[in-house]
């Protein structure tokens, strides 16, 4: 068992945590979900059935992530980027280089 388990499982209980703002929730299960290049990518709809919410909200609260700076600017509803990670590798479509 990975040490980090617990620390993952209460990541991901904390997406369900309707309490949270949306932008919070995306950038929680950034962390929960990245690999080793800090990419975390996201099935279509995935990010949205997460957050029971519709596409727009989505949005939204990536596009409040980034403004927060906890996710890259890179980051779409596909893959979501930590930050300074923005150069590893990934076959994802991105928004422009960060």
């Amino acid at each position: 068992m990975s040490t980090l388990a617990p620390v993952v499982r209460h990541l991901e209980q904390q997406v369900a945590n309707n309490q949270l703002a949306a932008w919070v929730r995306i950038w929680v299960w950034c962390q929960a979900n990245a690999d080793d290049h800090g990419h975390a990518r996201a099935y279509t709809g995935e990010l949205r059935r997460l957050l029971d919410t519709n596409a727009r909200e989505v949005s939204r609260a990536i596009r409040l992530a980034r403004e927060r700076g906890v996710i890259d600017p890179c980051s779409t509803a596909a893959c979501l980027v930590l930050p300074g990670h923005a150069i590893a590798p990934c076959d994802a479509h991105h928004r422009g280089a960060a």
